[in-house]
Protein backbone atom coordinates (compact mmCIF):
# COMPACT_ATOMS: atom_id res chain seq x y z
CA UNK A 1 0.00 0.00 0.00
CA UNK A 2 2.73 2.46 1.06
CA UNK A 3 4.83 1.45 -1.96
CA UNK A 4 1.95 2.10 -4.37
CA UNK A 5 1.34 5.54 -2.80
CA UNK A 6 5.05 6.37 -3.03
CA UNK A 7 5.03 5.46 -6.74
CA UNK A 8 1.81 7.31 -7.61
CA UNK A 9 2.38 10.50 -9.67
CA UNK A 10 -0.94 11.93 -8.43
CA UNK A 11 -0.47 11.25 -4.72
CA UNK A 12 3.19 12.32 -4.65
CA UNK A 13 2.22 15.52 -6.48
CA UNK A 14 -0.48 16.15 -3.87
CA UNK A 15 1.98 15.49 -1.03
CA UNK A 16 4.56 17.78 -2.61
CA UNK A 17 1.94 20.49 -2.96
CA UNK A 18 0.90 19.94 0.69
CA UNK A 19 4.46 20.39 1.98
CA UNK A 20 4.83 23.61 -0.03
CA UNK A 21 1.53 24.86 1.41
CA UNK A 22 2.75 23.92 4.89
CA UNK A 23 5.65 26.30 4.36
CA UNK A 24 3.14 29.15 4.09
CA UNK A 25 1.16 28.27 7.20
CA UNK A 26 4.03 27.00 9.38
CA UNK A 27 6.79 29.50 8.59
CA UNK A 28 4.73 32.64 7.87
CA UNK A 29 3.67 33.28 11.51
CA UNK A 30 7.32 33.27 12.58
CA UNK A 31 8.31 35.58 9.73
CA UNK A 32 5.55 38.01 10.69
CA UNK A 33 6.64 37.85 14.33
CA UNK A 34 10.41 38.13 13.84
CA UNK A 35 10.69 40.52 10.88
CA UNK A 36 9.83 44.17 10.43
CA UNK A 37 7.09 45.13 7.96
CA UNK A 38 9.77 46.25 5.50
CA UNK A 39 11.53 42.87 5.67
CA UNK A 40 8.27 40.93 5.30
CA UNK A 41 7.33 42.98 2.24
CA UNK A 42 10.81 42.47 0.76
CA UNK A 43 10.69 38.69 1.36
CA UNK A 44 7.47 38.30 -0.62
CA UNK A 45 8.49 40.85 -3.25
CA UNK A 46 11.61 38.80 -4.06
CA UNK A 47 9.53 35.81 -5.03
CA UNK A 48 6.73 37.76 -6.70
CA UNK A 49 9.35 39.25 -9.05
CA UNK A 50 10.94 35.85 -9.55
CA UNK A 51 7.68 34.12 -10.49
CA UNK A 52 6.64 36.92 -12.86
CA UNK A 53 9.93 37.08 -14.79
CA UNK A 54 10.28 33.28 -14.85
CA UNK A 55 6.83 32.82 -16.39
CA UNK A 56 7.52 35.36 -19.14
CA UNK A 57 11.03 34.04 -19.90
CA UNK A 58 10.08 30.38 -20.18
CA UNK A 59 7.00 31.11 -22.28
CA UNK A 60 5.62 27.75 -23.48
CA UNK A 61 8.81 25.73 -23.70
CA UNK A 62 8.44 23.60 -20.56
CA UNK A 63 5.33 21.69 -21.60
CA UNK A 64 6.52 21.58 -25.21
CA UNK A 65 9.87 19.94 -24.44
CA UNK A 66 8.36 17.48 -21.94
CA UNK A 67 5.90 16.38 -24.63
CA UNK A 68 8.58 16.13 -27.36
CA UNK A 69 10.84 14.05 -25.11
CA UNK A 70 7.88 11.77 -24.39
CA UNK A 71 7.35 11.44 -28.15
CA UNK A 72 10.96 10.44 -28.78
CA UNK A 73 11.09 8.09 -25.78
CA UNK A 74 7.95 6.34 -27.02
CA UNK A 75 9.61 5.72 -30.39
CA UNK A 76 8.16 8.50 -32.58
CA UNK A 77 9.82 8.91 -35.97
CA UNK A 78 9.67 12.71 -35.74
CA UNK A 79 8.25 15.47 -33.54
CA UNK A 80 5.62 16.61 -35.97
CA UNK A 81 1.89 16.48 -35.41
CA UNK A 82 0.50 12.98 -34.80
CA UNK A 83 -2.13 12.00 -37.35
CA UNK A 84 -5.11 11.15 -35.14
CA UNK A 85 -6.95 9.63 -38.10
CA UNK A 86 -4.21 7.00 -38.63
CA UNK A 87 -5.40 3.81 -36.99
CA UNK A 88 -2.29 1.77 -37.79
CA UNK A 89 -0.23 0.51 -34.88
CA UNK A 90 3.18 2.02 -34.18
CA UNK A 91 5.56 -0.94 -34.17
CA UNK A 92 8.47 0.88 -32.55
CA UNK A 93 9.54 -1.08 -29.49
CA UNK A 94 12.00 1.34 -27.93
CA UNK A 95 13.12 4.97 -27.73
CA UNK A 96 14.19 6.81 -30.86
CA UNK A 97 17.65 7.70 -29.53
CA UNK A 98 18.67 9.84 -32.48
CA UNK A 99 15.52 11.98 -32.17
CA UNK A 100 15.91 12.14 -28.38
CA UNK A 101 19.49 13.37 -28.81
CA UNK A 102 18.34 16.11 -31.20
CA UNK A 103 15.51 17.22 -28.89
CA UNK A 104 17.58 17.15 -25.67
CA UNK A 105 20.61 18.90 -27.15
CA UNK A 106 18.36 21.41 -28.92
CA UNK A 107 16.57 22.03 -25.62
CA UNK A 108 19.88 22.69 -23.86
CA UNK A 109 20.91 25.25 -26.49
CA UNK A 110 17.54 27.00 -26.37
CA UNK A 111 17.62 27.14 -22.56
CA UNK A 112 21.01 28.86 -22.66
CA UNK A 113 19.37 31.69 -24.63
CA UNK A 114 16.28 31.64 -22.39
CA UNK A 115 18.48 31.80 -19.27
CA UNK A 116 20.32 34.84 -20.65
CA UNK A 117 16.95 36.50 -21.32
CA UNK A 118 15.82 35.53 -17.82
CA UNK A 119 18.97 36.99 -16.23
CA UNK A 120 18.62 40.31 -18.07
CA UNK A 121 14.93 40.56 -17.17
CA UNK A 122 15.46 39.62 -13.54
CA UNK A 123 18.50 41.87 -13.09
CA UNK A 124 16.84 44.87 -14.76
CA UNK A 125 13.16 44.63 -13.79
CA UNK A 126 13.82 42.99 -10.43
CA UNK A 127 16.46 45.47 -9.30
CA UNK A 128 14.33 48.42 -10.45
CA UNK A 129 11.34 47.02 -8.53
CA UNK A 130 13.42 46.80 -5.34
CA UNK A 131 14.92 50.30 -5.41
CA UNK A 132 12.22 51.83 -3.21
CA UNK A 133 11.01 48.88 -1.06
CA UNK A 134 14.53 47.83 -0.08
CA UNK A 135 15.07 51.16 1.67
CA UNK A 136 12.37 50.14 4.17
CA UNK A 137 14.28 46.99 5.15
CA UNK A 138 15.96 46.79 8.55
CA UNK A 139 19.33 46.25 6.85
CA UNK A 140 19.65 47.64 3.32
CA UNK A 141 23.06 46.04 2.66
CA UNK A 142 21.78 42.58 3.62
CA UNK A 143 18.74 43.22 1.45
CA UNK A 144 20.92 43.74 -1.63
CA UNK A 145 23.16 40.77 -0.78
CA UNK A 146 20.03 38.63 -0.46
CA UNK A 147 18.87 39.78 -3.87
CA UNK A 148 22.29 38.97 -5.37
CA UNK A 149 22.11 35.41 -3.99
CA UNK A 150 18.56 34.94 -5.33
CA UNK A 151 19.59 36.29 -8.74
CA UNK A 152 22.56 33.93 -9.01
CA UNK A 153 20.79 30.78 -7.78
CA UNK A 154 17.65 31.52 -9.79
CA UNK A 155 19.61 31.70 -13.06
CA UNK A 156 21.24 28.34 -12.30
CA UNK A 157 17.80 26.93 -11.45
CA UNK A 158 16.24 28.33 -14.59
CA UNK A 159 18.73 26.52 -16.84
CA UNK A 160 18.39 23.37 -14.70
CA UNK A 161 14.77 23.10 -15.86
CA UNK A 162 16.22 21.08 -18.75
CA UNK A 163 16.61 18.25 -16.22
CA UNK A 164 13.03 18.62 -14.97
CA UNK A 165 11.69 18.64 -18.54
CA UNK A 166 13.64 15.48 -19.30
CA UNK A 167 12.45 13.65 -16.18
CA UNK A 168 8.83 14.62 -16.75
CA UNK A 169 9.11 13.64 -20.41
CA UNK A 170 10.13 10.15 -19.30
CA UNK A 171 7.13 10.11 -16.91
CA UNK A 172 9.32 10.06 -13.79
CA UNK A 173 6.94 12.43 -11.99
CA UNK A 174 6.62 10.28 -8.86
CA UNK A 175 10.42 9.97 -8.47
CA UNK A 176 10.88 13.74 -8.66
CA UNK A 177 7.93 14.60 -6.42
CA UNK A 178 8.72 12.18 -3.60
CA UNK A 179 12.25 13.60 -3.29
CA UNK A 180 10.74 17.09 -3.54
CA UNK A 181 8.60 16.25 -0.50
CA UNK A 182 11.75 15.51 1.53
CA UNK A 183 13.57 18.65 0.38
CA UNK A 184 10.49 20.78 1.16
CA UNK A 185 10.43 19.35 4.69
CA UNK A 186 14.15 20.11 4.95
CA UNK A 187 13.49 23.71 3.87
CA UNK A 188 10.75 24.09 6.51
CA UNK A 189 12.91 22.69 9.33
CA UNK A 190 15.96 24.78 8.41
CA UNK A 191 13.78 27.92 8.15
CA UNK A 192 12.45 27.22 11.64
CA UNK A 193 15.99 26.87 12.98
CA UNK A 194 17.13 30.14 11.39
CA UNK A 195 14.08 32.05 12.63
CA UNK A 196 14.63 30.75 16.16
CA UNK A 197 18.42 30.97 16.39
CA UNK A 198 19.50 33.82 14.10
CA UNK A 199 16.51 35.55 12.53
CA UNK A 200 17.49 37.80 9.63
CA UNK A 201 16.32 38.22 6.07
CA UNK A 202 19.77 37.30 4.73
CA UNK A 203 19.98 34.07 6.73
CA UNK A 204 16.48 33.04 5.66
CA UNK A 205 17.34 33.68 2.01
CA UNK A 206 20.56 31.66 2.32
CA UNK A 207 18.83 28.52 3.69
CA UNK A 208 15.97 28.91 1.21
CA UNK A 209 18.33 29.13 -1.76
CA UNK A 210 20.43 26.27 -0.40
CA UNK A 211 17.45 23.96 -0.83
CA UNK A 212 16.89 25.31 -4.33
CA UNK A 213 20.45 24.17 -5.13
CA UNK A 214 19.74 20.79 -3.52
CA UNK A 215 16.75 20.38 -5.85
CA UNK A 216 18.93 21.23 -8.85
CA UNK A 217 21.53 18.62 -7.85
CA UNK A 218 18.69 16.13 -7.27
CA UNK A 219 17.33 16.60 -10.80
CA UNK A 220 20.81 16.43 -12.36
CA UNK A 221 21.58 13.22 -10.46
CA UNK A 222 18.28 11.58 -11.39
CA UNK A 223 18.81 12.38 -15.08
CA UNK A 224 22.10 10.47 -15.09
CA UNK A 225 20.75 7.62 -12.94
CA UNK A 226 17.36 6.63 -14.39
CA UNK A 227 16.95 4.41 -17.46
CA UNK A 228 20.55 3.17 -17.02
CA UNK A 229 22.00 6.63 -17.59
CA UNK A 230 20.20 7.25 -20.88
CA UNK A 231 20.58 11.04 -20.47
CA UNK A 232 24.36 10.81 -20.97
CA UNK A 233 23.83 9.23 -24.39
CA UNK A 234 21.06 11.57 -25.57
CA UNK A 235 22.59 14.87 -24.43
CA UNK A 236 25.76 14.68 -26.54
CA UNK A 237 26.68 17.50 -28.89
CA UNK A 238 24.96 17.01 -32.22
CA UNK A 239 24.11 19.10 -35.27
CA UNK A 240 20.41 19.89 -34.84
CA UNK A 241 18.71 20.74 -38.17
CA UNK A 242 17.17 24.20 -38.40
CA UNK A 243 13.91 22.55 -39.41
CA UNK A 244 13.81 20.79 -36.04
CA UNK A 245 14.17 24.11 -34.20
CA UNK A 246 11.23 25.39 -36.24
CA UNK A 247 9.20 22.36 -35.19
CA UNK A 248 10.09 23.04 -31.55
CA UNK A 249 9.21 26.73 -31.80
CA UNK A 250 5.81 26.27 -33.46
CA UNK A 251 4.04 24.53 -30.52
CA UNK A 252 6.04 26.52 -27.94
CA UNK A 253 4.86 30.00 -28.99
CA UNK A 254 1.26 28.85 -29.35
CA UNK A 255 1.31 27.22 -25.94
CA UNK A 256 3.07 30.22 -24.38
CA UNK A 257 0.56 32.68 -25.83
CA UNK A 258 -2.33 30.58 -24.50
CA UNK A 259 -0.78 30.37 -21.02
CA UNK A 260 -0.12 34.13 -20.96
CA UNK A 261 -3.72 35.00 -21.89
CA UNK A 262 -5.27 32.49 -19.49
CA UNK A 263 -3.03 33.60 -16.62
CA UNK A 264 -3.73 37.23 -17.48
CA UNK A 265 -7.50 36.75 -17.24
CA UNK A 266 -7.17 35.06 -13.84
CA UNK A 267 -4.80 37.71 -12.44
CA UNK A 268 -6.64 40.71 -13.91
CA UNK A 269 -9.77 39.66 -12.03
CA UNK A 270 -8.39 40.92 -8.73
CA UNK A 271 -6.73 43.98 -10.29
CA UNK A 272 -10.00 45.09 -11.90
CA UNK A 273 -12.05 44.55 -8.74
CA UNK A 274 -9.47 46.56 -6.78
CA UNK A 275 -10.26 49.58 -8.94
CA UNK A 276 -14.05 49.52 -8.52
CA UNK A 277 -14.92 47.80 -5.21
CA UNK A 278 -14.88 49.12 -1.65
CA UNK A 279 -12.35 47.70 0.83
CA UNK A 280 -14.77 45.17 2.35
CA UNK A 281 -15.97 43.78 -1.00
CA UNK A 282 -12.42 43.67 -2.33
CA UNK A 283 -11.13 41.70 0.66
CA UNK A 284 -14.01 39.20 0.38
CA UNK A 285 -13.54 38.75 -3.36
CA UNK A 286 -9.75 38.35 -3.18
CA UNK A 287 -10.13 35.78 -0.39
CA UNK A 288 -12.61 33.81 -2.51
CA UNK A 289 -10.33 34.10 -5.56
CA UNK A 290 -7.34 32.86 -3.55
CA UNK A 291 -9.31 29.87 -2.25
CA UNK A 292 -10.78 28.88 -5.62
CA UNK A 293 -7.31 29.07 -7.17
CA UNK A 294 -5.93 26.80 -4.43
CA UNK A 295 -8.74 24.30 -5.08
CA UNK A 296 -8.00 24.48 -8.81
CA UNK A 297 -4.28 23.86 -8.29
CA UNK A 298 -4.91 20.82 -6.08
CA UNK A 299 -7.48 19.36 -8.46
CA UNK A 300 -5.08 19.63 -11.42
CA UNK A 301 -2.66 17.03 -10.04
CA UNK A 302 -4.58 13.82 -10.92
CA UNK A 303 -4.69 14.75 -14.61
CA UNK A 304 -1.70 16.99 -15.31
CA UNK A 305 0.76 14.58 -13.69
CA UNK A 306 -0.20 12.14 -16.49
CA UNK A 307 0.53 14.45 -19.46
CA UNK A 308 3.81 12.70 -20.45
CA UNK A 309 1.98 9.36 -20.37
CA UNK A 310 -0.73 10.77 -22.68
CA UNK A 311 1.93 11.77 -25.22
CA UNK A 312 3.55 8.30 -25.07
CA UNK A 313 0.21 6.53 -25.54
CA UNK A 314 -0.66 8.86 -28.43
CA UNK A 315 2.60 8.01 -30.24
CA UNK A 316 2.02 4.29 -29.66
CA UNK A 317 -1.53 4.77 -30.93
CA UNK A 318 -2.92 2.96 -27.88
CA UNK A 319 -6.14 4.98 -27.98
CA UNK A 320 -8.07 2.58 -25.75
CA UNK A 321 -5.60 2.96 -22.89
CA UNK A 322 -5.30 6.70 -23.58
CA UNK A 323 -9.07 7.10 -23.14
CA UNK A 324 -8.97 5.12 -19.86
CA UNK A 325 -6.16 7.26 -18.44
CA UNK A 326 -8.01 10.46 -19.46
CA UNK A 327 -11.33 9.31 -17.96
CA UNK A 328 -9.72 8.28 -14.67
CA UNK A 329 -7.61 11.45 -14.39
CA UNK A 330 -10.51 13.78 -15.24
CA UNK A 331 -12.90 12.03 -12.86
CA UNK A 332 -10.54 12.36 -9.88
CA UNK A 333 -9.76 15.94 -10.89
CA UNK A 334 -13.46 16.91 -11.15
CA UNK A 335 -14.24 15.14 -7.87
CA UNK A 336 -11.35 16.91 -6.07
CA UNK A 337 -12.54 20.27 -7.36
CA UNK A 338 -16.18 19.64 -6.39
CA UNK A 339 -15.28 18.42 -2.88
CA UNK A 340 -13.02 21.44 -2.25
CA UNK A 341 -15.61 23.84 -3.63
CA UNK A 342 -18.43 22.41 -1.49
CA UNK A 343 -16.36 22.22 1.71
CA UNK A 344 -15.30 25.87 1.43
CA UNK A 345 -18.88 26.91 0.60
CA UNK A 346 -20.22 25.11 3.67
CA UNK A 347 -17.53 26.14 6.17
CA UNK A 348 -16.10 29.52 5.12
CA UNK A 349 -18.31 31.82 7.20
CA UNK A 350 -18.06 29.55 10.24
CA UNK A 351 -14.24 29.42 10.09
CA UNK A 352 -13.91 33.18 9.56
CA UNK A 353 -16.15 33.79 12.58
CA UNK A 354 -14.13 31.28 14.62
CA UNK A 355 -10.90 33.26 14.13
CA UNK A 356 -12.75 36.58 14.63
CA UNK A 357 -11.86 37.79 11.16
CA UNK A 358 -13.25 41.14 10.03
CA UNK A 359 -13.30 39.82 6.46
CA UNK A 360 -16.59 38.26 5.40
CA UNK A 361 -16.89 35.62 2.73
CA UNK A 362 -18.54 36.34 -0.61
CA UNK A 363 -22.23 35.57 -1.12
CA UNK A 364 -23.35 32.06 -2.08
CA UNK A 365 -24.22 33.40 -5.54
CA UNK A 366 -20.73 34.81 -6.11
CA UNK A 367 -19.07 31.62 -4.85
CA UNK A 368 -21.31 29.48 -7.07
CA UNK A 369 -20.58 31.62 -10.16
CA UNK A 370 -16.84 31.51 -9.49
CA UNK A 371 -17.03 27.74 -9.04
CA UNK A 372 -18.88 27.24 -12.33
CA UNK A 373 -16.48 29.53 -14.21
CA UNK A 374 -13.38 27.79 -12.89
CA UNK A 375 -14.97 24.36 -13.44
CA UNK A 376 -15.52 25.06 -17.15
CA UNK A 377 -11.98 26.41 -17.39
CA UNK A 378 -10.53 23.24 -15.82
CA UNK A 379 -12.74 20.91 -17.85
CA UNK A 380 -11.90 22.66 -21.12
CA UNK A 381 -8.21 22.85 -20.21
CA UNK A 382 -7.99 19.10 -19.67
CA UNK A 383 -9.68 18.32 -22.98
CA UNK A 384 -7.32 20.71 -24.75
CA UNK A 385 -4.37 18.86 -23.20
CA UNK A 386 -5.81 15.53 -24.42
CA UNK A 387 -5.91 16.85 -27.98
CA UNK A 388 -2.49 18.53 -27.66
CA UNK A 389 -0.95 15.13 -26.85
CA UNK A 390 -0.94 14.86 -30.66
CA UNK A 391 1.43 17.89 -30.68
CA UNK A 392 -1.16 20.03 -32.43
CA UNK A 393 -1.39 23.08 -30.13
CA UNK A 394 -4.73 24.92 -30.15
CA UNK A 395 -4.52 26.72 -26.80
CA UNK A 396 -3.70 30.06 -28.45
CA UNK A 397 -7.00 29.88 -30.37
CA UNK A 398 -9.13 28.81 -27.40
CA UNK A 399 -7.63 31.39 -25.05
CA UNK A 400 -7.83 34.33 -27.47
CA UNK A 401 -11.48 33.70 -28.39
CA UNK A 402 -12.62 32.89 -24.84
CA UNK A 403 -10.68 35.94 -23.59
CA UNK A 404 -12.51 38.21 -26.05
CA UNK A 405 -15.87 36.76 -24.96
CA UNK A 406 -14.90 37.31 -21.32
CA UNK A 407 -13.92 40.97 -21.77
CA UNK A 408 -16.97 41.78 -23.93
CA UNK A 409 -19.31 40.18 -21.38
CA UNK A 410 -17.78 42.08 -18.47
CA UNK A 411 -17.84 45.35 -20.45
CA UNK A 412 -21.56 45.09 -21.29
CA UNK A 413 -22.83 43.64 -17.98
CA UNK A 414 -20.76 45.47 -15.38
CA UNK A 415 -23.05 48.50 -15.20
CA UNK A 416 -26.01 46.19 -14.52
CA UNK A 417 -24.65 43.57 -12.10
CA UNK A 418 -21.36 45.05 -10.87
CA UNK A 419 -18.53 42.66 -10.00
CA UNK A 420 -20.81 39.68 -10.61
CA UNK A 421 -20.09 40.39 -14.27
CA UNK A 422 -16.59 38.93 -13.80
CA UNK A 423 -17.57 35.33 -12.98
CA UNK A 424 -20.44 35.58 -15.49
CA UNK A 425 -17.87 36.64 -18.09
CA UNK A 426 -15.71 33.64 -17.18
CA UNK A 427 -18.69 31.30 -17.59
CA UNK A 428 -19.55 32.89 -20.96
CA UNK A 429 -15.98 32.65 -22.26
CA UNK A 430 -15.12 29.20 -20.98
CA UNK A 431 -18.45 27.49 -21.68
CA UNK A 432 -19.24 29.50 -24.82
CA UNK A 433 -16.09 28.50 -26.69
CA UNK A 434 -13.13 27.25 -24.62
CA UNK A 435 -14.77 24.05 -23.34
CA UNK A 436 -16.81 22.93 -26.32
CA UNK A 437 -14.08 23.67 -28.89
CA UNK A 438 -11.41 21.82 -26.90
CA UNK A 439 -13.77 18.97 -25.98
CA UNK A 440 -14.93 18.43 -29.57
CA UNK A 441 -11.30 18.03 -30.69
CA UNK A 442 -10.60 15.74 -27.73
CA UNK A 443 -13.60 13.47 -28.38
CA UNK A 444 -12.66 13.16 -32.05
CA UNK A 445 -9.05 12.25 -31.22
CA UNK A 446 -10.27 9.51 -28.83
CA UNK A 447 -13.01 8.25 -31.12
CA UNK A 448 -15.65 8.97 -28.47
CA UNK A 449 -18.73 11.16 -28.04
CA UNK A 450 -19.90 13.48 -25.25
CA UNK A 451 -22.26 10.84 -23.87
CA UNK A 452 -19.72 8.02 -23.89
CA UNK A 453 -17.10 10.16 -22.17
CA UNK A 454 -18.64 12.81 -19.91
CA UNK A 455 -21.50 10.69 -18.53
CA UNK A 456 -18.88 8.42 -16.96
CA UNK A 457 -17.15 11.19 -15.02
CA UNK A 458 -19.52 14.13 -14.42
CA UNK A 459 -22.59 12.85 -12.48
CA UNK A 460 -21.02 12.53 -8.99
CA UNK A 461 -19.21 15.94 -9.05
CA UNK A 462 -22.41 17.60 -10.34
CA UNK A 463 -24.50 15.97 -7.58
CA UNK A 464 -22.10 17.37 -4.96
CA UNK A 465 -22.46 20.89 -6.36
CA UNK A 466 -26.26 20.48 -6.50
CA UNK A 467 -26.16 19.55 -2.81
CA UNK A 468 -24.41 22.84 -2.07
CA UNK A 469 -26.97 24.66 -4.25
CA UNK A 470 -29.84 23.22 -2.21
CA UNK A 471 -28.06 24.16 1.04
CA UNK A 472 -27.43 27.72 -0.14
CA UNK A 473 -30.89 28.58 -1.50
CA UNK A 474 -33.38 26.36 0.31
Amino acid sequence: MIKSIWNSPTITTWLSYATKTLTLFAVLPLILKQFSEGDVALWYLYFTILISVSGISEFGFKQTFSRLISFAFAGAKDIGRVDITNKSINNNTGPNLVLMNSVVYGMRKIYIALTLFFFIGLAAFGTWSLLKPINNASNVVEGWISWGIILMVSCIGFYAKVYVNYLEGLFKVAVVKRIEILTSIGAIVSSFVVLKVSPSLLNLVIVNQFWVLVNIVRDWYLCYKIEDGLYKNVSKKIDVPKSLYSQMWAPAWRNGLGISISTGIMNLNGVFVAQVADASSLASYLLALRLINQIKEISMAPFYSKLPLLAMLRVKNDIKELAKVCERGMFISHLSFAVGFVLVGFSSNYLLALIHSDTKFVSHTMWLLLGIGFFFQRMGGMHIQVYMSSNHVISHITDIVSGLIFFCTVFFLFKYIGIYAIPVGMIAGYSGFYFWYGASRSYKSLGLSFGKFELKILPIPILLVLGYLIYAYC
